[in-house]
């Protein structure tokens, strides 16, 4: 038996509803999330990362979510150290942590401990790279070595990972898990996916995404910093400007892009054989508990 305290970890694709669940087991354990989204520790980020709301934090509180101001670096090391520290306090209040992850690796450093190398932000070299693709992204990377890259892996992470090399530090990180951790996986078939990214990408447009985007512009977010946090802030931020000929090449190319970034995802997930994948045909909250129950019975 594991004499490690233990965690429980919501991960999945964009768009499978990994936060209503989370909310969900929250409410059922009595208990707190803490979240594993590069983005949603943004003041300001809202729409375009899928933040929880106001109504749905103040009936499940939620950590690491708002605690950045825009435009300040952040680093995967930083969140770890952070979520230590939340998971850490949950535990000490006699209650079962939630990690509900929208950024894959952000998850893993903490579940499965990974022991990080960190460097300072680089601006020069990130103003850099800030305009290249990620095909290109990769190539400055294999400049450094034979490095390579899962589909998981966003554009913003490769930047972190040049420049951890470009000052000279190794990404070979080993890893010691801190927890005993259950790991629940959600997802739905490609089809049906896609239509879930379509509809939530229409309803994030209707509550005012674009107008997000203007906004936090006005705030002081930067050209560089919206490109680097991809997706919805690189393409809105390109439509605003004037970079597309129709609010329809826009949504189009945007829909396009997520629903990659969706199947890159679920490339990478398919690598972890210890995510248990709940049935998304069946009632996936009480599938979930039974879970977990059994995991906090052994």
């Amino acid at each position: 038996m594991s004499d490690k305290k233990k965690l429980v970890a919501i991960v999945g694709t964009t768009a499978s509803g990994k936060s209503s669940l989370g909310i969900e087991l929250a409410k059922h354990y009595g208990t707190e999330i803490v979240s594993a989204d590069s983005r949603q520790v943004y003041r300001h980020l809202d729409l375009g990362t899928g933040k929880v709301t106001a109504e749905e934090m103040a009936e499940v509180k939620h950590r690491l979510i708002d605690i950045i101001d825009l435009g300040e670096p952040f680093s995967m090391a930083e969140f770890q150290t952070l979520a230590y520290e939340s998971i850490d306090s949950i535990h000490a209040l006699g209650k079962l942590p939630l990690l509900v992850g929208g950024t894959g690796l952000y998850a893993r450093s903490v579940t499965d401990g990974y022991n990080l190398t960190d460097a300072p932000p680089n601006e020069q070299l990130r103003a850099r790279l800030a305009d290249k693709s990620r095909d290109e992204l990769i190539e400055i990377l294999r400049t450094y070595g034979d490095y390579s890259v899962d589909g998981e892996v966003s554009d913003r992470r490769i930047v972190r990972m040049i420049e951890k090399l470009d000052a000279g530090l190794s990404l070979a990180d080993t890893a010691e898990p801190r927890y005993d951790v259950l790991k629940l996986g959600i997802t739905f078939p490609r089809e049906v996916l896609n239509r879930r990214i379509l509809e939530r990408l229409d309803a994030r447009i209707e509550e005012g995404m674009i107008e997000e985007v203007s906004r936090v512009l006005t705030l002081g977010a930067t050209p560089e910093f919206l490109e680097r946090l991809g997706l919805e802030y690189r393409y809105t931020y390109r439509y605003i400007s004037g970079q597309y000929p129709s609010f329809e090449a826009y949504h189009e190319e945007l829909y396009r892009e997520i629903c990659r970034f969706a199947k890159r995802q679920m490339t990478w997930f398919r690598r972890e054989s210890d995510i248990i994948w709940l049935d998304e045909c069946g009632d996936m909250v009480s599938e979930a508990i039974g879970y977990i129950d059994n995991f906090l019975k052994k």
